[in-house]
């Protein structure tokens, strides 16, 4: 593999989205305290974009910290953050499991810190616990029984039954039960409750917590009506019921929904009862959709954008080419482009999402980013791989990192160096993907030689 000598700058942007070559470049280094305040600042910090997605950095961050040393430079800053109360639950979880891994290699101040902070949030008499405390709690209980398995299940449920008994206020752990039963299978779990239930008020008040589970009501998920959906966009509520809307409505509902939309002049509504077409094809003819596309409103505009992918492709292509030339709805305009794509497009579309902002607080790149990917999925198109080598260095999301991965590699336009570095990559499918391919690229290695390379 290319070694890749870059700035401190460079790397930072690289390590805080998780990519293989920076651990790499760590690895090698032959000055790496250099990065070690970047490594921490990472540790201290989510760097994911959308960790429900991406599944967390803990192990990917623990691997570049036994890199150094002196790991106890990080474990101190790691447990002083970690005792902060109120912490965002991402952070707290990716804190978590850093000390987790810390305990695993023996650090008894990583596990007494762990349980020190249990105790701590189990311990709060003078308030209930708020709903950032409870999910954090969790997180915990979570890490907790990982670490020291079904005896510390055993003793979390017995916790957390007195906190339900002692504040007549449930803590809220249907997640730390299903993950338990996961962990350790759903009959060990459910008979250990169900026979303890009998002699412990702990155990019976935890598992009547987390066995009362509403059951929605089934009225409430039928599709709506036309009236009830209105009613709804008025009161700025319908977004969830207007994809309900779209699936199951008769095509005169949709002219009458659509005529109500456009006859509409509060800007809020409208975008409410515009909502349903971002679904199904608007009714009224497409000059109305253009119109829309050039109102003073972004969140209009966005609409119309998603309106026009339900029209024919050469209906928009030009009209997505020339806002390109004009610098003008670039995120709106791209992600257009890839739903009538032509081979003469490519400088346009590599020009145009280099010049999108990649950060975590605008998004519109991560829509873009995966219409892009998508063109892989269709073998008609023949595209140079540097576009997607680009969306694979940008990206902050590392598992749309990982499909575009997947994709490139069906598609065979994946290089050799980039499926080495993604052994190291932050996110877990993503390593084990790399593993695979690179076994039978070698048929000789076994799963092994991968950890003695330290893989």
């Amino acid at each position: 593999m290319l070694k890749r000598k870059r700035s401190k700058k460079q790397f930072k942007e690289d390590f805080k989205r998780g990519l293989g070559h920076s651990y790499l470049e760590l690895k090698e280094s032959e000055n790496r305290e250099k990065y070690k305040d970047i490594v921490l600042w990472s540790c201290l910090r989510n760097t994911c974009y959308d960790m429900q997605c991406e599944g967390g950095r803990g192990i990917f961050l623990y691997h570049a910290i036994c890199l150094f040393e002196d790991k106890s430079f990080f474990e101190e800053a790691i447990i002083q953050k970690f005792m902060q109360k109120n912490l965002d639950t991402w952070l707290f979880d990716q804190l978590c499991e850093l000390l987790c891994l810390f305990s695993e290699d023996g650090s008894t101040r990583a596990r007494e810190s762990l349980y020190q902070k249990y105790n701590t949030m189990l311990g709060l008499r003078s308030y209930r616990l708020n709903q950032i405390n409870k999910n954090n709690l969790e997180c915990l209980c979570v890490r907790l029984t990982s670490l020291d398995g079904f005896p510390a299940f055993k003793n979390i449920v017995k916790h957390l039954g007195e906190y339900t008994l002692r504040k007549s206020d449930s803590a809220g752990m249907e997640w730390f039960y299903s993950d338990a039963k996961n962990k350790f299978g759903h009959k060990r779990v459910d008979s250990y409750l169900q026979n303890n239930a009998i002699n412990s008020e702990y155990v019976k008040a935890f598992l009547k917590s987390v066995s009362e589970i509403v059951i929605p009501n089934k009225h409430s998920m039928d599709p709506p009506t036309l009236e009830e959906l209105i009613k709804a966009a008025k009161e700025k509520r319908s977004r969830g019921l207007s994809l309900r809307f779209a699936k199951e409505a008769s095509e005169d509902d949709l002219l009458k929904l659509a005529k109500y939309a456009i006859e509409e002049s509060n800007l809020e509504v409208k975008l409410e009862l515009l909502w349903t077409f971002r679904k199904v094809r608007f009714p009224l003819g497409e000059s109305y959709i253009f119109e829309l596309a050039e109102s003073n409103n972004q969140s209009i505009r966005d609409v119309a954008f998603e309106m026009m992918k339900h029209l024919p492709p050469d209906r928009f292509h030009d009209f997505a080419i020339n806002l390109l030339l004009q610098k003008k709805e670039l995120a709106n305009a791209l992600s257009l482009l890839c739903y009538c794509y032509k081979p003469e497009d490519e400088a346009v579309l590599l020009e145009g999402i280099q010049r999108l902002t990649v950060s975590y607080e605008v998004g519109g790149w991560h829509g873009v980013f995966m219409d892009v990917e998508h063109l892989l999925d269709d073998r008609s198109i023949h595209m140079d791989p540097s576009v997607f080598m680009f969306i694979y260095s940008q990206t902050l999301c590392s598992y749309c990192r990982h499909t575009l991965i997947y994709r490139m590699s069906k598609r065979k336009v994946l290089p050799q160096a980039i499926l080495e570095e993604c052994v190291h990559d932050s996110y877990e499918d993503t390593r084990n993907f790399a593993i695979r391919q690179l076994r039978k690229k070698s048929n000789s290695l076994s799963i092994s030689d991968f950890k003695r390379a330290g893989v």
